[in-house]
């Protein structure tokens, strides 16, 4: 190895000699000097010998640890190797969702039930003549001349009723403007009357029911708003004492009726009836033609004391009170 070196540098040497010889006996240097040039052979020779010289491991002395030391140093506080930090994530806008939607509901239509019909009830009817002379509401029946209707049909407590004696009636119907009028002469051997108000149909008491929109509801067969049943007592506990009239339906109108004028007159074997409602009891405005759903009744109580209906009569012998299509007709005329 180190003859290798020794020829190295002899060759090195012996290379600066030829050029330092070939710049002495040479063509002399320029007078003017140029900017300086690298020298390069003197560079390759520089790198040259760094290249090749010997490379030497440093060898550090071997430190004894002092163990009293090396216990200070373990029991300290080490400081953590920073963590690379993380890249900060830019957070992408968030899209704002859009309001929802509240669903339409789906309507659907149910059909519409017509109970329109013929204007006017089948069976029973009752002509109401038009009065331009009204009647005095005293109970004289002797100022009427009327058409005179049977009343005499057993519809409640059949077995109640022994013969005419007991229970029979007839009735004339009139009208104006202002009221309907109905005469009424009613044969009753035996008078019991000993309730009032709503109650007055459990003694001797008489009915009407009218049904003031025959063709809307021709096949509605229950109560409705334009169905009504007035009551009217001939008097509490004697005839013509107190009468009073009472409207049961429409329910939502139910209530004495005081402007309703009544007229009694007892007789041997009954007593005789007149009355004056005014159509806006009904609610009706009339006029020549118009026909209602109709039925004249009449309630008797013959046990002596007690407040009970036994039975009843009418025109109508279909008559049902919550079935107006078992009504009979009443038409006004001239």
């Amino acid at each position: 190895m180190n003859s290798q070196k020794r020829n190295i540098i002899l060759s090195v040497a012996f290379l600066i000699i030829s050029v330092m010889a070939c710049n002495y006996f040479g063509n002399p240097a320029p007078a003017v000097i140029p900017t300086p040039t690298p020298d390069l052979t003197r560079t390759a020779i520089i790198n040259l010998l760094q290249e090749n010289q010997p490379t030497s491991t440093p060898v550090l002395p071997t430190i004894m640890a002092d163990t009293n030391q090396s216990a200070e140093i373990q029991s300290g506080e080490a400081s953590p190797t920073p963590e690379a930090p993380e890249p900060t994530v830019t957070p992408y806008p968030t899209d704002t969702p859009l309001p929802t939607e509240t669903p339409v509901p789906t309507i659907t239509l149910t059909p519409t039930v017509s109970y329109a019909g013929p204007g006017m009830r089948a069976g029973t009817s009752i002509a109401a003549a038009y009065l331009d002379n009204p009647p005095n509401i005293n109970g004289d029946l002797s100022d009427w001349d009327l058409g005179i209707y049977p009343a005499a049909i057993a519809v409640y407590g059949v077995d109640k009723i022994s013969d005419e004696a007991d229970l029979t009636a007839n009735v004339m119907v009139g009208w104006d403007e202002d009221y309907m009028y109905i005469g009424a002469r009613v044969k009753d051997e035996f008078y019991q009357q000993n309730a009032t108000g709503k109650n007055i149909f459990k003694g001797d008491s008489v009915e009407i029911l009218l049904d003031t929109n025959v063709g809307g509801d021709y096949y509605y067969d229950t109560l409705s708003d334009d169905d009504y049943q007035l009551g009217v007592s001939p008097g509490f506990t004697s005839k013509g004492s107190n009468p009073e009239a009472y409207l049961w339906f429409p329910a939502i109108v139910e209530g004495s009726r005081s402007q309703v004028q009544i007229g009694i007159l007892g007789t041997a074997n009954g007593y005789h009836i007149e009355l004056a409602i005014p159509w806006s009891v009904f609610g009706v405005t009339p006029y020549t033609g118009q026909h209602f759903g109709f039925a004249f009744s009449v309630s008797d109580n013959d046990l002596g004391g007690q407040t009970v209906q036994q039975s009843m009569i009418s025109n109508v012998r279909t008559r049902m009170l919550t079935h107006p299509m078992t009504w009979g007709d009443l038409t006004l005329t001239d």
